[in-house]
């Protein structure tokens, strides 16, 4: 049995098929369905992770410089009430 694939689905399957074979891309696989991705993006977003992460450290020391009790895993701040009598 042949079937007939539309003319906007060849071309978005003829798209993924040029960038895979590109070098200008890296084509990652999530749940069997191709994702072709830049490699200058995949570059950037690697720096801007580890700039975030050394902002982070920068921001986590001064604080506790301060004398702060800084949480990574939680974004609350908790003050202890005094008791005034």
């Amino acid at each position: 049995m042949k079937q007939k694939i539309k003319k906007e689905n060849k071309e978005k399957i003829l798209e993924i098929i040029n960038k895979a074979n590109s070098e200008e891309y890296k084509t990652e696989w999530i749940e069997g369905v191709p994702i072709p991705k830049k490699k200058s993006k995949i570059k950037s977003g690697r720096l801007a992770k580890a700039s975030g992460a050394r902002f982070e450290l920068k921001v986590r020391e001064d604080l506790e410089s301060k004398g702060w009790i800084v949480s990574k895993w939680q974004n609350q701040v908790e003050f202890e009430e005094e008791e005034i009598g």
